[in-house]
C-alpha cells in the first residue's frame, strides 16, 4: 500500500474512534480496555503534532482552529477524569445515560467535519490514480455502516422520548404543559435534527441505504403531523418495523465493514515491514 494510502488510512482510525464514541450511548457494560485503547488514539491525534491528523493540523492551522477547539471540549466531556457522562468504576465504564443527547450531538458533529477532511483526502487520491482499491473499498463500507448506526441509535432515543411525550400529553388530556414542551424542545428537535443532518450529509449512493434514511425521515414527519401515518398503524408499530430495518442494516453493514477492514489492516502491516525491511 502506498504513503499516501497508508495516511488515510490513519486519519481514518482517527475518525473511527471518536465516532465509536456512540457506542456508549448503549446500555450494556463498557469495559475500561477499550475505553483506553480509544481515548489514547484520541488524545495521540489531537495533541501530537507527529499523528496523522496532528500532520493535517500542522498544515492547515487557520482552517483548523474550531475543530481543534471542538476536539478538545470532546475529551474533556467524555475522555477525562472530569467527565460527567463517561466515569471509570474498577474494569468497566459507567455511563450516564441521561445524557445520550449530549454524546449524540458532540460526536456526530465532530465525525462529520472529521469525515469531511478523510473524503477531501480519498477525492484527491483518487484524482492522482494514488488511492488504494481496499481502502476506497474501505471508506464506501464505512459510509454505509456509519449512516445506519447513526439511524438506529439516534432513533431508538427518539422513540424513547417520543413515548415520554405521548404519555405527558395523555395525562395533560392533549393539552401542552412545562414538561411536554421541554420534551419537544430539548430532546425531539435535537433528535430529529441530528438524523436529518446524518442524512443530508451521507456520501454513500445505494438506494438501500438511503430509502431508508428517507423511511426514517418519513416517521420523523408523521410524529411531527407533517404527513399521515400509513395503514392506520401506531406509532408503536411504525417504530417497531423501523427498528427492526435498522438493526438488519447495522448487522449486514457491520458484517461487510468488518471483512474489508480486516483486509486493510494485514495489507497495511504488510506494507509498513516491508517499509522497515527496505530501511
Amino acid at each position: 500500500m502506498n504513503k499516501q494510502s497508508q495516511y488515510i488510512f490513519g486519519l481514518y482510525q482517527f475518525l473511527l474512534n471518536v465516532r465509536d464514541t456512540l457506542e456508549y450511548t448503549i446500555n450494556r457494560d463498557h469495559d475500561l480496555r477499550t475505553y483506553e485503547e480509544r481515548k489514547k488514539i484520541i488524545l495521540h491525534n489531537v495533541n501530537e503534532e507527529g499523528s496523522y491528523f496532528g500532520n493535517f493540523v500542522l498544515n492547515n492551522k487557520e482552517q483548523t482552529e474550531k475543530i481543534i477547539t471542538n476536539l478538545k471540549e470532546f475529551i474533556e466531556d467524555f475522555y477525562s477524569d472530569q467527565s460527567t457522562v463517561l466515569m471509570v468504576a474498577g474494569d468497566k465504564v459507567r455511563v450516564d445515560y441521561t445524557q445520550n443527547i449530549k454524546i449524540f450531538e458532540s460526536t456526530i458533529q465532530i465525525a462529520e467535519s472529521l469525515r469531511d477532511i478523510l473524503y477531501a483526502y480519498v477525492n484527491h487520491a483518487r484524482g492522482t490514480k494514488e488511492l488504494d482499491p481496499l481502502i476506497a473499498d474501505l471508506v464506501k463500507k464505512d459510509e454505509k455502516l456509519y449512516r445506519s448506526i447513526v439511524n438506529m441509535l439516534v432513533m431508538q432515543e427518539f422513540q424513547k422520548s417520543f413515548g415520554e411525550f405521548q404519555k405527558v400529553m395523555s395525562e395533560s388530556k392533549g393539552q401542552p404543559t412545562p414538561q411536554s414542551n421541554f420534551i419537544v424542545q430539548n430532546e425531539l428537535v435535537k433528535l430529529s435534527s441530528l438524523i436529518r443532518f446524518s442524512r443530508a450529509h451521507a456520501h454513500c449512493t445505494d438506494n438501500e441505504t438511503l430509502d431508508m434514511l428517507d423511511r426514517t425521515n418519513a416517521i420523523l414527519e408523521m410524529t411531527e403531523g407533517k404527513r399521515d401515518r400509513r395503514d392506520g398503524k401506531s406509532f408503536k408499530e411504525l417504530f417497531e418495523i423501523m427498528n427492526k430495518e435498522a438493526v438488519e442494516a447495522v448487522r449486514v453493514t457491520e458484517i461487510a465493514w468488518k471483512e474489508q477492514f480486516d483486509k486493510v489492516v494485514k495489507d497495511v502491516l504488510a506494507s509498513q515491514a516491508e517499509n522497515i525491511k527496505k530501511a
